[in-house]
């Protein structure tokens, strides 16, 4: 039995009779011959979905399958098999799809084009993004001039909620009381500088609970001139399954989302700060890192202000996905594979936690080529794949979208619509 399932809507036109022997075969071949299973299930299902799987079982569905595809906004797939003419009205209804500018693609059975198993966790993931809130806290860096998307395109494309906020809503949420100093080693800080940062955390924590948020970003930098850093309480808030990102980024902060949706955990979000073309070596650096990636840590300063607290950790080694999402829409992505190495540089002219990422110098190479901004993340394991097609699919079509709701891969067998009636 396959692991991985997709709902999909039958197709078949009324010349062809019984449908259901048909379709329980195409099911079963896309099962043995996909490692896939498809769970079919009705219309209105479909549509909440945020890619939408026709099964195509025979020919004349093709103004079916258009007619359906005008109720929804997101990406068409259409599945098709070797018999029935199913092949043929596939790709007439893709064809008339792309004339309408719609995202569509025709899946073949046994041809290998996509991998229906990789898109079913692409799928999994823009459907556990949709409707989550995220926080954007005062403006993105003025340094930033590349990383500030539209708010509109993550909310059209990805069904996020994203809302503003003012720094000060944040600073009114200071507590009043003294809090506990923040344990740990450390280096040029006292008491001061640890229960400012527990103070920092838990205003952010309020913040994130009163705004009922799932994620946040924050202008961190206005922060300094009232002697405050957020670097412990982004950490904390990403190890506790709230992924927060750094300088009102956006892209970064998807980028930490997607890390936590694909492996239950936080991703490193730093900048890439010094690498080495011939060893396939990229140096990334930050001064937040969350502490369930490390191995170790020390409490240090802020690099650039020298004041506050920050977090220098030795994140575990092992393999990782460097993932960064560019462009105006969001509609560019960059995903490289490879392995943060154990090694310690201890550099004084960077950020607190510096990593060094071994990755192929072709990737390595177009990071300088065409680069989509500063900020990349770093995900725990091998998911290229997976962000290659999610992108693909929901981030790199240029189409309109509006929000249908939510929807699931549950157990359902309802009647396929017919192409004849």
């Amino acid at each position: 039995m396959a692991n991985v399932c997709l709902p999909v809507l039958p197709l078949a036109s009324g010349l062809h009779g019984a449908w259901v022997d048909l379709a329980r075969r195409v099911v079963e071949g896309f099962r043995e011959r996909e490692g896939v299973e498809l769970v079919v299930t009705d219309a209105d299902s479909i549509v909440t979905e945020p890619a939408h799987l026709l099964l195509v079982l025979t020919g004349g569905t093709e103004g079916e399958a258009v007619e359906f595809a005008e109720r929804v906004t997101g990406p068409i797939v259409l599945l098709s098999h070797p018999g029935h003419n199913s092949l043929p009205a596939a790709l007439e209804a893709a064809a008339r799809l792309r004339q309408d500018r719609r995202s569509v693609w025709v899946v073949h059975l046994g041809a290998g084009t996509v991998s229906l198993p990789v898109l079913g966790r692409a799928v999994a993931l823009a459907r556990g993004l949709k409707g989550k809130r995220v926080g954007l806290v005062g403006d993105p860096s003025p340094w930033l001039v590349a990383s500030s998307p539209g708010m509109d395109a993550l909310a059209e494309k990805l069904g996020l909620v994203v809302r503003q906020f003012p720094l000060h809503a944040v600073l009114a949420r200071l507590p009043t009381e003294a809090q506990a100093p923040i344990p740990g080693e450390g280096d040029g800080l006292g008491d001061g500088e640890r229960t400012m940062a527990s103070g920092v955390h838990a205003a952010l924590a309020r913040w994130v609970q009163d705004e009922q948020l799932d994620a946040l970003t924050i202008a961190c930098f206005g922060l300094l001139p009232h002697r405050m850093t957020a670097c412990w309480a982004l950490a904390c808030l990403s190890d506790a399954g709230i992924p927060g990102g750094c300088e009102g980024d956006l892209p970064a902060l998807l980028a930490l989302m997607v890390a936590q949706e694909l492996t239950g955990g936080p991703g490193f979000l730093a900048n890439p700060a010094d690498l080495d073309l011939k060893r396939g070596r990229l140096v990334l650096a930050h001064c937040t890192v969350p502490l369930s990636l490390v191995a170790s840590y020390r409490l240090r300063t802020h690099f650039e202000s020298g004041i506050g607290l920050a977090v220098a950790g030795r994140v575990r080694p092992g393999p990782y996905t460097l993932v960064r999402f560019g462009g105006k829409g969001l509609e560019e992505g960059f995903f490289a594979e490879g392995a943060v190495l154990p090694e310690h540089l201890g550099r004084e002219d960077l950020c607190r936690t510096q990593v060094v990422f071994k990755m192929a110098k072709g990737a390595l190479e177009r990071l300088l080529r065409e680069p989509l901004g500063n900020h990349h993340v770093l995900v725990p394991g091998h998911h290229r794949a997976v962000l290659s097609l999610f992108h693909r699919f929901f981030l790199a079509a240029e189409e309109r979208r509006r929000d249908t709701g939510s929807g699931g891969c549950g157990p359902v067998d309802h009647e396929p619509s017919h192409g004849n009636k």
